[in-house]
């Protein structure tokens, strides 16, 4: 059989069909030819190899599809092997891709068939890459997602670097740089813990300069590329005796493509000169010198140093393959391009009040309707300031206009003005939070009922309610012009730590999956009724004032109940309501939390120091806080942003470092407010 594979390697040259006729018969020989493995094995990839030099992507298509039967008689490691490698062959013929897409698709269902779970998984990621070669972006990311669950679960390591970088290319594709490096961090995280082979190594280098490049770090997204490069150069040259001809080339290709970007980078950096140091780096650049992309871009430099945007522009036309084929390349000098357009013009009409659009063409050595048009669109973007009179074929020049900052000014008083009342809201909400604890039918507690902003008060309602207990009153104030619902606390707040049950009822009815506290719950529940119907005859009798919802510890829960139950039956109220808390527990499930901070309302969460009863429920119960947390933390405070649960504020408390007793230090005197 060894002379049958000799007769097809002597006819592969001069008379292609015979060998394939010839390769065939040794592949798909019956079992009584005593056929070896290891030549039909030979044939296989011979044949593979012609039809790829033959550019018939039709007949490897066939091939790899009628090879199933073989791939069946090998061991799985060698199948998985020889799956891939026919899958590639795909790469070296023009237009095959829709075909190579089809013809993964195909082998990953024999391998779903076949139970080949790490062949299955490989050829996901092939296919990943492939669909991200024809745009196909939806299904990539699709394809990802289920990818990355299954081998986070298997740890692999090394495919999640791959799944990853593809992650990343798509997302850059898509314009999505946030996402695009968080998926790039990601598997380069995966590949510190391992042995990253050279080539994938080159990848993510080449990425990481990318990113930078497109963010604008020329100078750092530069030594990536030479990283790039110099790991490609030494993989490269070690496998060039053994690898078959595509293979090298590939490498090639990617040595390349780094070094066209390096030239880029320094073009964009505005360092034309250092061009000509790049190709003493060694032979790897010197091998590039006459490339035509690598002639393109030096064109271009020289267009660059000399300033000249006719002999850019002419660069860009003359080589207008090679640097628009590259994205990259094409974007950045498209930018560039632009920019020293507009730096041209500037300096051209910086000395005129009016001037012949025609003149302005023939000093800058560009057509007038290009001109124009870059004219009118600085015009649009306020470049300058000016009109194009295309009657006279004219550019008028304008003064800049004064700014006049009234607008902004009036903005911005309004604003302080706003943080004012919320300011006055807060400082009488701690006051009737606390007056919760001590007041009887009538404003007459002390201290809290003589300060500047609670004086007036008029109670209309109190309740007392035992079991299960609720404590509290329902108030307005015509100075102020707002209406007070306010919850007391537990008496004893250590006693009621240790006595607390943390079951979860859902509620509020309709918003599904949201849970609770069934104590705070029955609590609020229990005086509902009549707490509601009151605070809604005072909102109907007194239209133009604003709803104070406030409450400390155990209040502070049934305080928010209260709202979001005022708030589902009166909607219209939404715009006047505010909620503050003080020392609040959690109240329920991360679905009740963020449905609170839906709401998009002024809700503050008030808590002092080491406070112990905001930290429970645990959150291993289930239990999450809403946002807006306010920190009261050495008589400062800090607004912590709009996290569940902010790890810079009070979160940020060690568990052995939680205090019963700063639960009760909610007073005024502690703490400062800022507007």
């Amino acid at each position: 059989m060894a002379s049958t594979l000799e007769q097809a390697q002597a006819a592969a040259k001069q008379s292609p069909q015979q060998a394939v006729e010839l390769y065939n018969s040794v592949l798909f020989a019956q079992q009584s030819d005593s056929v070896s493995l290891v030549d039909r094995e030979t044939a296989l990839l011979a044949l593979a190899a012609l039809f790829e030099r033959m550019q018939d992507a039709a007949a490897l298509t066939t091939l790899i599809n009628n090879s199933q039967s073989f791939l069946i008689a090998v061991s799985k490691a060698k199948s998985s092997k020889l799956i891939r490698t026919l899958v590639d062959r795909f790469n070296g013929i023009p237009g095959a891709l829709q075909a190579q897409i089809n013809t993964c698709k195909g082998m990953l269902e024999w391998a779903r068939n076949e139970n080949r779970e790490y062949l299955r998984q490989s050829l996901e990621t092939r296919l990943v890459s492939l669909y991200l070669d024809s745009q196909m972006y939806t299904e990539a990311l699709s394809l990802i997602s289920q990818l990355l669950s299954e081998l986070k679960k298997l740890d692999d390591r090394m495919q999640l670097v791959e799944v990853h970088l593809l992650e990343s290319r798509v997302f850059l594709a898509l314009k999505n740089l946030p996402k695009s490096r968080a998926a790039l961090t990601s598997a380069r995280t995966a590949a510190n813990s391992i042995y990253t082979p050279p080539p994938l190594q080159a990848q993510l280098d080449l990425q990481s300069g990318t990113l930078h490049s497109e963010e604008g770090d020329f100078e750092t997204a530069y030594s990536y590329f030479f990283e790039t490069m110099e790991g490609l150069n030494v993989y490269a040259n070690s496998r060039a005796a053994n690898a078959g001809s595509s293979s090298v080339v590939d490498y090639e290709q990617r040595q390349l493509q780094a070094f066209s970007y390096m030239i880029m980078c320094k073009i964009m950096t505005q360092q034309p000169d250092d061009i000509t140091a790049l190709f003493a780096t060694g032979k790897t650049a010197s091998k590039f010198r006459d490339r035509q992309v690598v002639v393109a871009l030096q064109t271009v430099a020289k267009a660059q140093k000399q300033r000249s945007l006719a002999d850019f522009e002419k660069a860009m036309s003359t080589f207008r393959n090679e640097l628009q084929s590259d994205e990259l390349i094409h974007t950045h000098l498209t930018a560039l391009y632009d920019t020293l357009m507009e730096q041209n013009l500037v300096r051209l009409i910086e000395p005129y009040s009016r001037v012949e659009i025609a003149h302005v063409a023939k000093l800058i050595g560009l057509p007038i309707g290009m001109v124009e048009n870059k004219l009118s669109q600085m015009i649009l973007d306020k470049v300058f300031y000016g009109i194009l009179d295309q009657g006279n074929g004219c550019l008028v020049v304008f003064p800049e206009p004064r700014h006049d900052s009234t607008y902004e000014t009036t903005l911005d008083t309004i604003k302080s003005l706003g943080n004012v009342v919320e300011s006055l809201y807060t400082k009488a909400a701690a006051f009737y939070s606390h007056a919760a604890y001590v007041l009887g039918n009538k404003w007459n507690c002390m201290p809290d009922c003589v300060q500047p902003e609670t004086i007036g008060t008029v109670v209309d309602y109190t309740w007392h309610h035992n079991a299960p207990a609720s404590v509290g009153y329902v108030a307005h104030n015509d100075y102020t012009r707002i209406i007070v619902v306010a919850f007391r606390g537990s008496a004893d707040a250590e006693d009621w730590v240790q006595d607390s049950e943390f079951a979860f009822d859902p509620w509020p009815p309709h918003l599904p999956g949201s849970m609770v506290h069934h104590g705070f719950l029955s609590a609020y529940q229990s005086v509902a009724p009549n707490v509601t119907n009151i605070v809604a005859q005072l909102a109907a009798r007194y239209p133009s004032y604003k709803m104070v919802f406030t409450g400390h510890s155990l209040g502070g829960a049934e305080t928010v109940l209260c709202a979001v139950d005022m708030l589902s039956q009166h909607p219209e109220l939404k715009h006047r309501m505010y909620i503050y808390t003080y020392g609040m527990p959690r109240i329920g499930n991360e679905v009740w939390a963020s449905s609170i901070e839906a709401l998009d309302m002024p809700i503050y969460r008030v808590v002092y120091e080491n406070d112990l009863v905001p930290h429970i429920p645990f959150q291993w119960l289930g239990y999450m806080h809403f946002s807006q947390e306010v920190w009261i933390h050495n008589n400062q405070t800090m607004l912590c942003g709009k996290e569940h649960e902010a790890l810079r504020c009070s979160e940020s408390v060690a568990v052995g470092s939680y205090s019963v007793p700063d639960h009760s230090q909610y007073s005024l005197a502690n703490w400062k407010f800022t507007v």
